[in-house]
């Protein structure tokens, strides 16, 4: 950082001093509307040696005094209002102290406060950019640039190019500072002197390019020209249409197939758990009928041992060895064949229910073979028949369109070969009118994607609604989001984008221009209170907005001046807040003025 404004101070007679302190790094300055937050903004703009006047004098106040740090000492700055000259005490060694004209002017350069803060950035010596396309030169000035980095409540809501003033006549003057700053580079003689001596090489060399394109395009369309004699000699467009609606009656054929096999898939599953559950009934039915010839078995044994057992009979205990009397008891047969005629009954009701089981198998596998015949069958129709058939049609139809597409690109060739012929013409006329100076053209190709990868990240970042497409154009110098340029959603995304565009543009001079201002100022960025009926940014932008400022911009000095800011974490940053309440906090920027 070459240098930043420690300190803003406005006097007056018998008037309290009204003093700001500013950080090197971010610093936010807000309050309500009416509190002096412009005063500042104007102020600033008044030393770097704008003409209008920034504050009434009839509030008494009536000389501006800022401290700038420099690499080497401090400047204090010194202008009454209405006066233009800027009285300037230096303790820097580059800078003489003395009393400066507020206007650039090319003679007596070294007496202008313009080459005090040119001298500041680095830029120590006069030079001369070109201000038009007839090679008029003009001294590089600081007013030239420094609306990029200066931008007013009424710059940061602009339409335009933030990179270009409202007034057309001085854009070729603001790209070639740009250019001077980037490179070093001001070209004012070379180009003048180029174009006169070798004009008649650059025609020759336009010529022979306009052949050689010529001669490519003339291949090109006789290799289209062959492949349209191959193609099928019918008119292609209604055979166009009438395929593709082949295609779509097929294509509609086999959704309503594929929605048949999947209803058929759910009945198969339903059949199947049902053929599940029967088979588990059946192997239980036979696992039970097992059971109950067992059980009619057992007591068979039990009425045919008792039947056989002739009276009453003795025998020894197999542990004491006594006598003991077995007798026989009529009431063991009564009870087993009780048991035997119930448990007949339950088998007989268990091989009726079995049978009707068996019968309710036999229809669910008949049921789920019909099933899956049916799906096979659609599935054939779908792979065998419809596909293939759309595949075909979709062939043809590639065949035809490449034709049609042959045969515009035959069309567009014959109109750039026509434009070609017309350039080669014109080319061929001697006319001084064409010797132009173009400050576009020397505009590198890097910054232009550097700038656009640089925004377009920025935007992410900060979580832009609905971020799509970004491009910097380099015929606007502006930015185009979503194939929209920034004006068509209202004054608060102008705001917003224009913020960015000269944030981006700030931190891209810092790192990689041979002379950077380091310095940024932004009035009402979000435009909070300002634009209630219009359209503005989400507050997950404005917070993110805040949020990237006050993390990646510590080597720009940065003033933002809004009505009201997010709720974020301000961390290190010099807060300034101006409450317009007598009697809490400070009421605006002036002391001794309120509402």
């Amino acid at each position: 950082m070459s240098f930043y404004i420690e300190r803003l101070t406005v006097t007056g007679v018998g008037k309290k001093d009204s003093t700001i302190e500013l950080s090197n790094g971010v610093n936010i300055i807000y309050g309500p509307s009416n509190t002096g937050k412009t005063y500042i903004v104007k102020c600033i703009d008044y030393m770097f040696g704008s003409d209008k006047e920034p504050i009434d004098i009839s509030t008494g106040y009536e000389v501006i005094e800022i401290i700038v740090r420099t690499e080497h000492g401090k400047l204090i700055m010194s202008r009454k209002i209405g006066e233009n000259k800027i009285n300037v005490e230096s303790t820097d060694k580059k800078i003489s102290s003395g009393r400066y004209n507020s206007k650039a002017s090319s003679n007596n350069y070294d007496n202008t406060i313009n080459s005090v803060w040119l001298s500041l950035i680095g830029i120590d010596e006069k030079h001369f950019i070109i201000c038009n396309e007839n090679f008029k030169k003009r001294v590089l000035s600081w007013r030239t640039f420094s609306h990029m980095f200066m931008l007013t409540e009424t710059k940061i809501i602009s339409e335009s190019s933030i990179i270009l003033s409202d007034k057309y006549t001085n854009n070729t003057a603001e790209l070639s500072s740009l250019i001077f700053l980037l490179s070093g580079r001001d070209f004012a003689e070379a180009e003048k002197i180029e174009s006169k001596e070798i004009k008649e090489a650059k025609k020759d060399a336009v010529k022979e390019y306009i052949n050689r394109e010529l001669f490519r395009l003339s291949e090109r369309s006789q290799e289209l020209l062959a492949k349209l004699k191959e193609s099928p000699h019918v008119d292609i467009m209604p055979e166009i249409e009438k395929i593709m609606e082949t295609i779509s009656s097929t294509e509609r054929l086999i959704n309503k197939a594929i929605t048949e096999n999947q209803e058929i898939l759910a009945q198969l599953y339903d059949k199947n758990q049902d053929l599940a559950e029967c088979n588990l009934l059946i192997n239980r039915y036979n696992e039970l009928a097992t059971q109950y010839s067992a059980d009619l078995k057992r007591l068979n044994f039990i009425v045919d041992g008792e039947a056989n057992l002739k009276g009453d009979f003795s025998t020894q205990c197999p542990f004491c060895d006594s006598k003991v009397i077995v007798k026989k008891n009529k009431n063991y047969i009564d009870a087993a064949k009780s048991d035997y005629k119930k448990i007949k009954l339950q088998a007989k009701d268990l091989e009726s229910a079995s049978k009707e089981l068996y019968a309710e198998k036999l229809t669910l596998e008949q049921e789920i073979r019909t099933l899956t015949a049916k799906k096979q069958s659609i599935e054939e129709l779908v792979e065998n028949e419809l596909k293939p058939e759309v595949a075909i049609l979709k062939e043809k139809l590639s065949v035809y369109k490449e034709a049609v597409e042959c045969q515009k690109e035959v069309d567009v060739l014959k109109k750039i070969s026509d434009q070609k012929t017309a350039d080669m013409i014109e080319n061929g006329i001697d006319d001084e009118s064409q010797i132009k100076f173009s400050v576009k053209e020397h505009i590198g190709y890097n910054f232009i994607s550097d700038l656009n990868t640089d925004i377009r990240l920025f935007l992410e970042s900060c979580k832009y609604d609905n971020l799509f497409s970004v491009v910097f154009d380099k015929t606007t110098m502006d930015v185009i989001i979503n194939g929209k340029k920034k004006s068509a959603n209202g004054k608060g995304y102008n705001a917003y984008l224009n913020s960015v565009i000269a944030i981006v543009l700030s931190r891209y001079l810092e790192r990689h221009a041979k002379y950077s201002p380091d310095f940024l100022l932004l009035d009402s960025p979000i435009l909070s209170l300002k634009e209630k009926k219009t359209k503005k940014p989400s507050e997950t932008m404005r917070s993110m907005l805040f949020e990237n400022i006050i993390d990646n911009q510590n080597e720009v000095q940065t003033i933002v001046v809004e009505n009201e800011i997010p709720d974020i974490n301000y961390k290190n940053t010099n807060i300034i807040h101006f409450t317009k309440e007598k009697g809490n906090g400070r009421y605006g920027f002036l002391w001794d003025v309120t509402d």
